[in-house]
């Protein structure tokens, strides 16, 4: 008995000196932090969804609705994460991945970009699609200074004026419509121009720029045609365009508004010349568009999807197979494997010691990068605007077809 009595003694002491230094001790210590002679915070205690072993990444966009085609992107984002933590991680830390569904509406962009940042901590966001999407939750990310990369849209206002925290990569809206316009007038002998455009931010700022191109020529303003996010049937606008006697139609729209206007106009008879943003660039356009897209040119600046020739594409095919076999190889999922490229190479950057600070003055270091699909990639302390340059390609029965080399503004 009195052996036993010891042996209790024994344990309550010293956690009766345990809690009483407990007691001395600060209030409180942040989840994942740990405690040293000296106090010192880690990493961890102080930046928000870092710890010692973990990294909380967020983005959003629609898994379903009119632009549900875009999910893929943040699916194979997803995967590519998952390969990288199979590989060990980044620095000591797996990545977790946390996307939000705002099935393309701007008022549950803001709720989901809100859960991201005040309910799951996230260290930072990559992604995140749409530009009035973009548009709506700009302003609360840069007073949280939150690090942005690779925004999914081409909107001029993510980057002009600059935005400490948000690195942009897309090639914008206006120059990719001024291309397109260049293009049209220089290269594919038009005469008359139309736009057909999303009634928002993103096809308003493609339709501008069309008009800001041939006002500088001293030619005629280009007729606009709008569809709303919600329409479904495209019929009378295809009317409105043909009797606008365009000879050529620039498109901004998203995959299925844009695949159907093509299919409406083709069982019209109505077949100008078409062009179009890189937002449709993805094979599930021609299920929507049928036959009467042969022969658009849809702008690009990452390279072919399909271009085995190239080893990054196969490397990005094969990734494909193992961690994403049910998503097709596209635009779309070739973007969301180049945002994972582009963000990992950033926590690499980042080091150990990730702070959001860190991360982004790395970032602004970035120079000539080409460890991505992305053909080269610069950032600067007074540059965050990403790809500056674009190439055609032409749809022909089914598929994408080069037909330029990477063209610049004049």
């Amino acid at each position: 008995m009195q052996n036993r009595s010891v042996s209790r003694a024994a344990l309550v002491v010293p956690l009766l000196v345990a809690f009483l230094l407990t007691a001395c001790g600060p209030a409180s210590t942040a989840p994942g932090a740990t405690t040293t002679a000296s106090t010192a915070p880690t990493t961890a205690a102080v930046v928000p969804g870092v710890t010692d072993t973990e990294v909380v990444v967020g983005s959003w966009g629609p898994q379903d609705g009119p632009a549900g085609a875009y999910g893929a992107i943040d699916r194979t984002l997803d995967a590519y994460f998952k390969m990288i933590n199979d590989q060990g991680g980044i620095n000591g830390r797996k990545i977790r991945f946390i996307y939000e569904n705002d099935s393309y509406q701007p008022a549950k962009t803001v709720a989901a970009v809100k859960k991201l940042v005040e309910e799951d901590k996230v260290f930072a966001l990559c992604g995140g699609l749409g530009t009035a999407h973009n548009a709506a939750v700009m302003d609360y990310l840069v007073s949280n200074n939150v690090p942005h990369v690779w925004p999914a849209t081409g909107t001029t206002a993510l980057a002009v004026p600059l935005k400490k925290n948000i690195y942009a990569v897309q090639l914008n809206y206006t120059t990719e419509a001024t291309l397109a316009t260049q293009y049209a007038l220089d290269t594919m002998g038009t005469k008359k121009i139309a736009v057909f455009y999303q009634n928002d931010a993103f096809g308003k700022e493609g339709l501008d720029a069309v008009q800001a191109e041939l006002k500088k020529r001293g030619l005629p303003a280009a007729t606009g045609v709008s569809y709303e996010t919600a329409d479904t049937n495209f019929s009378a606008q295809a009317l409105k365009l043909q009797t606008t006697g365009a000879d050529t139609v620039i498109l901004y729209a998203v995959p299925k508004p844009g695949g159907s206007i093509i299919a409406e106009m083709g069982k019209i008879g109505y077949a100008p010349k078409l062009l179009s943003s890189s937002v449709i660039n993805d094979p599930s356009i021609f299920q929507l568009a049928g036959t009467a897209i042969n022969g658009m040119l849809i702008e690009a600046y990452l390279p072919a999807f399909d271009d085995t020739s190239n080893p990054k594409i196969v490397e990005y095919q094969a990734f494909m197979a193992k961690y994403a076999p049910k998503e097709q190889i596209g635009g779309f999922t070739e973007s969301g494997y180049t945002y994972g490229q582009v963000f990992s190479e950033a926590l690499k950057r980042g080091g150990k010691e990730l702070t959001r600070e860190g991360f982004m003055t790395n970032l602004d270091q970035m120079k000539d990068f080409t460890g991505s699909l992305v053909p080269s990639l610069s950032y600067s302390p007074t540059d965050h605007s990403g790809v500056k340059a674009a190439y055609f390609q032409a749809a022909k029965d089914g598929k994408f077809v080069t037909v330029t080399g990477f063209i610049t503004l004049k």
